[in-house]
């Protein structure tokens, strides 16, 4: 069995295991490998001229095939014509079939990889199999009644994956008059693929679509990685740091949760589906960057790129200002260093300031989403955390605070790149390909520090410089550790990593107890900077050492990237942890209604999904719900958590008004989730006594066919039971008639 097919049936057999049918997995597999994986391996190895080879194929084409798919089911469903996307493996089909000079693109030209490589890869993306079942499917059961019990924003992405896949333009679907402001191209993706397949939204959200979403990062990164560096050896090095590196949490008083924030060891991947999908789509557009960088400047680049880009600005609106930022400090170094600009240098701003333009006017209405220029709000949350308290006592200590704290959260946030300190060495910063990614990952964290958002999504611009970090920093170890054959290196290599797994554990060791308020501010700066900076000190006591060795020792030349990996060794002593914890040991805490889950609140009432299904099959599209459920099914009368999703997630319908977290109106208040709700007038008459006028009002004037009562918020009254049409759990469904005489003005 090949590495691919063995990670296939893993995966297969996982998502089995998981509560999904297997009809249904063989269903997604057919649908991803003719609608997905052939049309884009093959368009991407033509316009590429057939020289990447199978696995940069394989994983950038898989890109290309998912832009691919979104730019067309976009028109297609606003026509009306929501399987469009189709027309696209059909042509390619076709045209590679029946063109002589197309054929030869049904094989790659080039040589395969060696075997190793693909095992070792095919390795990582095990372990990668593993992070997302212990931080996704294990604990985000598919089927009711525990599925009740999930991640409070999948509801939220269902519901708008529901609003797409019937209507085009979207609307926020569970209330009225909020436009679409958010980057929502998987959600339309996920619409094109129930289209095509008839797999349920949920399933292709909870199941399929984070398991491709875990593990194709594993070999974009291992290929990208390969291609930067032209060293076989430095694709399984990047896809093993991708799985293991963390950041500075090695506090023995377990700081690992309040710190790490772009790993992938975190799942991430599972529980921000836009961020991950974006990741799939960004790495073939970051080589096709690089190409360009590299004076590769064939005309089918700049296609893909263009195709590439239009897609990412619409899957998250993180990448892409990264890009130009990027980009912006390419053309600056060439100018500091060679007083002239690169043509193929401009054109790349221009197309990514070009759709950085575009998605901000059309798919953000000019806006920011809550995003606003706001330093410090990361660290400050991180303060608290850590043992500073809120409140600190004068601007002196309010400076110590936010210095320790910030420094602590820009050096684990960029210690993914800190392979590309080779950049640094013999001229090598001049090169473009080295600065644009340097310029990612800065603007990557600059972002995180400078920005604020009432959901500190300021930390997906950090997320999103992580994988791409990583890849630089695979290539960057290839320059330090280049001198000698990679077989003297490899023994050499896996001791500085024992090392700083060693001193990751004296380090925890040696601090077992979380720094106290009371302690003072000084002394609690010294207990949050030090252990870091202590590994960074042996790092660099490491290299130094090693560069007074003897010659026969061969270590000399490899003295500094030996203590990369030093680094690399401590911020990694994740990996033991994610392989080895038991699922009960680590994602489950106590809660009032599921002592033994993860996700202890409840986010959908008893039988609410059933409901809002039976209002799915029986009515239109256009049909538009009332619901007197408006906060988060916890029940609580003392607070009103409006992430309340469910009806217009399970029902795919559009509510009048059901929560209204999330909405641009929200977004931009003080209280973006627990806030008062912005038209009162509106609210009331939702929840009015449902008298005669009020129904016929509703009716004509915002086209509501149907209520839906929770009855642990308030039950219906008996003159609804004329017009009731479905039970389940707390859930009752009424179903409304046509006004017998026009609404009273």
């Amino acid at each position: 069995m090949t590495p691919g097919l063995l990670i296939w049936a893993t995966g297969c057999l996982l998502l089995a295991a998981y509560g999904t049918r297997w009809d249904t997995i063989g269903l997604f597999s057919l649908y991803l490998g003719l609608s997905i994986v052939m049309p884009g391996v093959l368009l991407w190895r033509w316009l590429r001229g057939n020289g990447d080879g199978f696995a940069a194929d394989f994983a950038f084409g898989t890109g290309l095939g998912l832009a691919l798919s979104i730019l067309t089911y976009i028109p297609g469903r606003a026509l009306g014509v929501p399987l469009l996307p189709l027309v696209v493996p059909a042509a390619t089909l076709d045209a590679f079939l029946t063109v002589p000079v197309l054929r030869t693109n049904w094989r790659t030209r080039r040589a395969p990889m060696p075997a190793w490589w693909a095992w070792s890869v095919a390795a990582a993306a095990v372990v990668g199999l593993w992070v997302i079942t212990r931080n996704g499917l294990a604990i985000e059961p598919i089927a009711f009644p525990d599925a009740a019990f999930q991640y409070s924003d999948m509801p939220y992405q269902l519901a708008l994956a529901g609003e797409l896949k019937n209507h085009l333009p979207g609307q926020i679907p569970y209330v009225i008059g909020q436009p679409l402001n958010y980057h929502w191209f998987m959600h339309a993706e996920v619409a094109a693929t129930t289209w095509q397949t008839g797999i349920e939204l949920d399933v292709l959200l909870r199941r399929l679509f984070p398991t491709l979403c875990a593990l194709l990062p594993i070999l974009s990164v291992a290929a990208l990685a390969t291609k930067l560096a032209k060293r076989s050896w430095a694709g399984p090095l990047a896809a093993w740091l991708l799985l293991t590196v963390t950041s500075f949490d090695v506090y023995g008083w377990d700081g690992r949760e309040l710190i790490s924030q772009a790993p992938y060891s975190t799942a991430v991947l599972m529980y921000s589906l836009t961020h991950a999908f974006a990741v799939v789509l960004a790495i073939p557009v970051v080589w096709l960057i690089v190409c360009l960088l590299r004076e590769d400047r064939r005309p089918g680049n700049w296609l893909l790129l263009a195709v590439g880009i239009a897609a990412l600005a619409g899957a998250k609106a993180s990448f892409v200002p990264m890009l130009v930022a990027a980009i912006a400090l390419v053309i600056a170094v060439q100018l500091a260093t060679t007083r002239r600009l690169d043509r193929a240098h401009l054109g790349l701003a221009a197309v990514a300031v070009l759709a950085l333009g575009v998605a901000q006017v059309v798919l953000f209405s000019a806006g920011s989403s809550g995003v606003a220029l706001g330093p410090g709000q990361s660290f400050r949350a991180l303060a608290p955390k850590v043992g500073f308290g809120n409140h600190y006592g004068n601007h002196a200590a309010e400076v110590a605070v936010l210095g320790t704290t910030g420094l602590t959260l820009l050096v684990s946030w960029a210690i993914g790149g800190v392979g590309m300190v080779a950049f640094l060495q013999k001229g090598r910063w001049k090169d473009p390909t080295a600065v644009f990614l340097l310029g990612f990952l800065i603007a990557g964290v600059a972002a995180g520090a400078l920005l604020h958002h009432p959901g500190f999504s300021q930390l997906y611009f950090v997320r999103a410089a992580f994988p791409i970090a990583i890849a630089g920093s695979a290539w960057g170890l290839t320059q330090l550790l280049d001198s000698v054959r990679f077989r003297v290196a490899l023994p050499r290599m896996a001791a500085a990593l024992a090392v700083g797994a060693v001193l990751a554990k004296i380090l925890g060791a040696a601090t077992p107890d979380r720094p106290l308020k009371r302690q003072g501010v000084a002394l609690v700066s010294l207990q949050v900077i030090a252990p870091w900076l202590t590994a960074l000190l042996v790092a660099a006591i490491v290299t130094l050492l090693l560069t007074k060795t003897p010659g026969h020792w061969k270590v000399r030349p490899l003295a500094l990237g030996l203590g990369v990996l030093v680094v690399f060794g401590v911020v990694g002593i994740a990996l033991p942890e994610t392989v080895i914890t038991t699922v009960g040991e680590k994602v489950c805490v106590s809660g009032p209604e599921r002592p033994d889950c993860r996700h202890p609140r409840r986010q959908i009432p008893d039988g609410g999904a059933e409901a809002a299904r039976y209002i799915r099959d029986h009515s239109s599209v256009n049909d538009r719900l009332v619901t007197n459920s408006h906060c988060m099914p916890a029940y609580d009368p003392r607070r009103c958590d409006t992430r309340n999703f469910w009806l217009s997630a399970y029902a795919e319908r559009r509510v009048l008004v059901e929560g209204w977290a999330y909405t641009p109106r929200a977004q931009t208040s003080k209280n973006a989730t627990n806030g008062p709700f912005w038209d009162p007038e509106l609210l009331a008459l939702n929840d009015a006594d449902p008298s005669p006028t009020t129904l016929d009002r509703l009716w004509t004037q915002y086209g509501v066919r149907w209520l839906v009562y929770d009855t642990k918020v308030s039950r219906p009254p008996h003159s609804l039971q004329s017009h009731w049409r479905f039970s389940a759990g707390t859930v009752q469904v009424f179903e409304l008639t046509p006004p017998i005489s026009p609404t009273p003005s």
